[in-house]
C-alpha cells in the first residue's frame, strides 16, 4: 500500500500549497466565485454547488439526490472540514480520513500522494486561461490526475483522474477515476455567513 500517511499529514495544508502555487500567478487576493460542481466516475454522476471566498475558505453544498450535507472550511478552522445536517440541525468537524466525505475535499487530496507540477501549457476552461498540471505516482509512469488551475481564483476548476484514496481508516484504497468540472462560475462577494455555522446548529461527535 502506498504511503497514505503523506495525505493524513499534507491534505490539511492543500490550500497553503493553492496559495503559495498562486503567487506565482497573483499576487493580489483572487476573486470570490460560486459555481456548480459535477463529478463523473465510471459509475455516477455526482452534483454540488461550491463557494469560494479564497482558495482555504470553502462551502459544499451536496443536492438532495447526494443527501443534501453541506461541508464548509471555516476561516477560523484552515485546513478542517465541517459537515452540516441541515435537517437534523447538526454539525460534525471531520477526522481524516472522514474529511473526504466532502468529494470536493476528496478529489483535491489525491494529489499529495504524487510528484508533478505544470507542464508549460495553457487553456481558457469555462472562460478561464488556466495553466496544466501533470502528477504522477512515483512507481508509475501514467499520468493520474491532470489538472487545470484558474490563473485569476486560483482554483482547479477542473481536473481529470485514475489514481486512489483511503476513505476509511486502516482500509485498503478505492479508486478515484473521472472527472471533476466547476462550471457556470459566477465571481460576486458572497457573505460571510456562507462560511459559518448557524447559531442553532449542536454540534455532534
Amino acid at each position: 500500500m502506498r504511503r497514505y500517511f503523506v495525505i493524513f499529514l499534507i491534505g490539511a495544508l492543500s490550500s497553503i500549497w493553492l496559495i503559495t502555487h498562486g503567487e506565482a500567478y497573483a499576487m493580489e487576493k483572487p476573486a470570490e466565485f460560486s459555481g456548480d460542481v459535477v463529478i463523473t466516475t465510471p459509475e455516477s454522476t455526482i452534483k454540488a454547488k461550491i463557494y469560494v471566498k479564497d482558495p482555504y475558505i470553502r462551502r459544499v453544498e451536496m443536492s438532495k439526490e447526494e443527501g443534501g450535507m453541506i461541508f464548509i472550511s471555516p476561516p477560523e478552522a484552515l485546513g478542517s472540514i465541517w459537515m452540516l445536517d441541515p435537517e437534523k440541525k447538526q454539525y460534525s468537524i471531520l477526522s481524516w480520513p472522514e474529511r473526504h466525505k466532502d468529494p470536493v475535499q476528496a478529489w483535491t487530496d489525491i494529489q499529495y500522494d504524487m510528484g508533478g507540477g505544470p507542464v508549460g501549457e495553457e487553456e481558457v476552461i469555462n472562460g478561464y486561461s488556466c495553466t496544466i498540471y501533470h502528477f504522477k505516482y512515483p512507481d508509475q509512469d501514467k499520468i493520474a490526475l491532470k489538472m487545470w488551475l484558474a490563473e485569476d481564483l486560483l482554483f482547479a476548476i477542473k481536473r481529470e483522474a485514475d489514481a486512489e484514496i483511503t476513505v476509511e481508516k486502516d482500509a485498503d484504497p478505492v479508486p478515484v477515476q473521472g472527472t471533476f468540472e466547476v462550471l457556470n462560475i459566477k465571481t460576486e462577494t458572497l457573505d460571510d455567513a456562507l462560511f459559518e455555522v448557524p447559531s442553532d446548529y449542536k454540534e455532534v461527535k
